[in-house]
């Protein structure tokens, strides 16, 4: 563990030189502006403000808007996966304590709120990234996320119902995110959630995957991230099927392998229950 907590702050600290390159002479607004505030409110923790950054970033043709679709499909699918994941945490733990369930219901609400607005940020990011980015390779320019693929110890006592303290529970939402993020990269990267494999790609600076491995990573996190919307959820059964339909986009330019007939499938199945689709 001390190795690796080493090797991310090696990482980092190049990686923040490289950004800091152009960051005191870039310009409020401007796409280097806005790169470079990305990257450092990404670093920081801060993946909300690093989202903004990166969807501002694409409003205009730039040097940087490429790199920022990738980046972005990354960020916004691992906060959907995290906040949607932890909301489910808080219905089940309402459950378990139904003498105090308000406070569990009040963050089931604010958390899929959060996953919709990223689900959605997510959705645009693999359209824009499937009409325009006809490279065979992916760079993923960008640092290794912070945080863990290990489930927060905080996230069982929500399922049984134990009402966290603020501080505590700030600081599972926190986890959750970064770990969606960091289990994203790793699908991304074609390693499933080895998250080792994916610091070794970082170490030897081969930070790329291929095209087909990112859309198929984009396209299964599609699927499952659709599921905020499901009528046990947040019920919009038209954001779903654009999800699905861009998710069958992605998987239309990936070579056909037994997972994608697979995940193929599954999707047709979820939007043939949806009336009009």
């Amino acid at each position: 563990m001390r190795t690796q907590a080493l090797l991310l702050v090696v990482g980092v600290t190049a990686f923040l030189a490289g950004c800091s390159s152009g960051s005191a002479t870039a310009d409020p607004g401007t796409p280097a502006f806005l790169w470079n505030a990305a990257a450092q409110t990404y670093h920081n923790g801060d993946l909300a403000k690093a989202n903004y950054n990166l969807s501002e970033l694409q409003q205009s043709d730039n040097v940087f808007a490429p790199r920022a679709r990738i980046w972005q499909v990354v960020l916004a699918a691992g906060m959907a996966r995290g906040y949607s994941e932890l909301a489910d945490a808080y219905e089940a733990g309402a459950k378990f304590n139904r003498d105090n369930s308000l406070p569990f219901h009040k963050q089931v609400t604010d958390l899929r709120a959060q996953a919709n607005h990223a689900a959605m940020d997510f959705t645009q990011a693999v359209h824009s990234f499937a009409a325009q980015d006809p490279s065979a390779d992916v760079q993923l320019s960008f640092e290794l996320p912070p945080g863990s693929a290990v489930e927060p110890p905080s996230l069982r006592k929500v399922f049984a119902g134990i009402i966290l303290p603020d501080a505590e529970a700030q600081a599972l939402e926190t986890a959750m995110v970064e770990r969606g993020v960091i289990r994203v990269l790793c699908l991304a990267n074609g390693v499933g959630e080895d998250s080792a494999q994916v610091l070794v790609k970082y170490k030897a600076n081969e930070v790329k995957t291929s095209r087909a491995t990112f859309l198929y990573a984009a396209a299964k996190t599609l699927f499952e991230a659709s599921d905020i919307f499901a009528s046990n959820r947040l019920d919009q059964p038209q954001r779903r099927k654009v999800m699905c339909d861009e998710a069958l986009v992605a998987l239309s330019s990936v070579p056909e392998t037994k997972d994608s007939v697979l995940l193929v499938t599954r999707i047709q199945n979820v939007l043939r229950k949806i009336p009009g689709a």
